[in-house]
């Protein structure tokens, strides 16, 4: 196949599928996975991504990560992020940190801002809403803000619906939801990772009804740890699926495990 020429013939012949604008199936993406070249892999990529979009622009957002708080009671085993409730260096940002952070991502050329926080046990959803106004009423951003992770723990904490807590949030000023907290969506992975954060049933929830009310999302998969090539095809055909039905997802964030 022009153009793949380090690969084996069967990643040659999906190649071919691929190009001729065919979807591929697990069994498929499982060996391009474990067998493709590198180099192959990116050149098939980049012809379909030049058949999708032929104008050779690409985008980007200026923007700024904001933490809203550090405490949590996760205690996921990769996390070097999180204080647990009680002790020291745990912070939650007040108002005034908040606006000149914002601020100065405005003077900067910054158009968004993305908050996320942990699963902080005394926080209930009334205090996120009145974030999302403040930052609404007084800063001309666009809010990509919070987790799956986090609505499903705010959906169990103030025991309501996630739709209904998205629903609130929304109302408040929330423009899109990233990707954050999928880690591997396998359970059999995640139970051991992140035992206490939500199940990938969960966090495909959230996700899929997010886009049912009108927001857009982000996806993202943290890599490199314990997962096999098999659990990262699975994450993606979980992904598949719901953009399938909705459309939602408006990019995917790969990220590789940090072990230091």
């Amino acid at each position: 196949m022009e153009n793949l020429t380090q690969s084996p013939t069967e990643v040659l012949e999906i190649g071919e599928k691929v190009q001729a604008g065919e979807r591929i199936n697990f069994d498929e993406a499982v060996t391009l996975m474990e067998k493709a070249d590198l180099f192959d892999l990116g050149s098939l990529a980049h012809s379909i991504r030049t058949k999708k979009h032929p104008v050779p622009n690409v985008t980007y957002v200026i923007d700024r990560n904001i933490n809203y708080s550090n405490i949590c009671d996760c205690g996921c085993r990769f996390c070097a992020f999180y204080v647990a409730p009680g002790k020291d260096g745990g912070f939650v940002i007040s108002k005034k940190e908040l606006g000149r952070k914002i601020q100065e991502t405005i003077d900067l050329g910054g158009t968004q801002i993305l908050m996320q926080g942990g699963h902080h046990p005394d926080l209930t959803l009334d205090f996120y809403e009145e974030m999302l106004r403040f930052i609404k009423d007084n800063y001309p951003v666009h809010i990509h803000a919070f987790s799956p992770p986090e609505v499903v723990y705010w959906s169990e904490l103030n025991g309501i619906s996630i739709k209904e807590v998205l629903k609130r949030l929304i109302a408040a000023g929330l423009a899109s939801i990233p990707g954050g907290g999928a880690e591997i969506l396998v359970d059999e992975v995640r139970s051991h990772i992140a035992p206490k954060k939500c199940s990938t049933a969960k966090w495909l929830e959230v996700m899929e009804t997010a886009h049912n009310l009108g927001l857009r999302t982000t996806a993202t998969m943290m890599f490199g740890h314990e997962e096999q090539p098999v659990d990262r095809i699975k994450h993606l055909f979980a992904l598949r699926e719901i953009q399938d039905r909705t459309g939602g997802f408006t990019a995917f964030i790969p990220w590789t495990f940090q072990p230091d």
